[in-house]
């Protein structure tokens, strides 16, 4: 259990290097690097309302469409739109799924995957970053949805201020 923690802490860490490392990188060839100066992500202790308006980008694989079904079984208090401009929010993440190999249907006669995802919450008013999740779920039965619903549990706890 400690080691799943340590492992998402892990991924959420890389995660958001990866996304500053990027933002370095769109720097047009002709602007000196000394006077842009990237955003840094401000994590803060800002709370998530309820009734907040929600946009939750793209994510490959069609994972955004799974945290919104988990959004919508886990009865979050969010308005999910689909026009960015309308939010108050903004999800974005990445997700990876690692299916079973040959060995592992074989020996074990499993088809079950390994599922990875982080995602952050961010003010689109503010630009701060209210939430970051990283989930890994091994040896997943239901794949991409039990991802989506622990995305969506977790902000659901984020909301209600029960979040550590």
């Amino acid at each position: 259990m400690k080691t799943t923690k340590a492992v998402a802490k892990l991924v959420l860490l890389l995660f958001l290097f990866v996304i500053a490392h990027s933002v370095r990188a769109q720097v047009p060839a002709g602007v000196p690097q000394q006077n842009v100066a990237p955003p840094t992500p401000i994590i803060t202790n800002e709370s998530l309302p309820r009734g907040a308006r929600l946009y939750v980008a793209p994510i490959q694989n069609g994972f955004e469409t799974y945290i919104i079904a988990g959004i919508e079984k886990k009865k979050v208090p969010v308005v999910v739109v689909t026009d960015r401009d309308k939010a108050d929010y903004e999800l974005t993440g990445v997700s990876e799924t690692d299916k079973a190999g040959w060995a592992k249907m074989l020996f074990f006669g499993s088809q079950q995957t390994n599922e990875t995802a982080s995602i952050k919450v961010v003010n689109l008013t503010t630009s701060n970053v209210v939430f970051a999740y990283s989930v890994n779920k091994m040896n997943s039965v239901r794949g991409k949805q039990s991802a989506g619903e622990a995305v969506a549990k977790h902000i659901n706890e984020k909301i209600e201020n029960r979040y550590h």
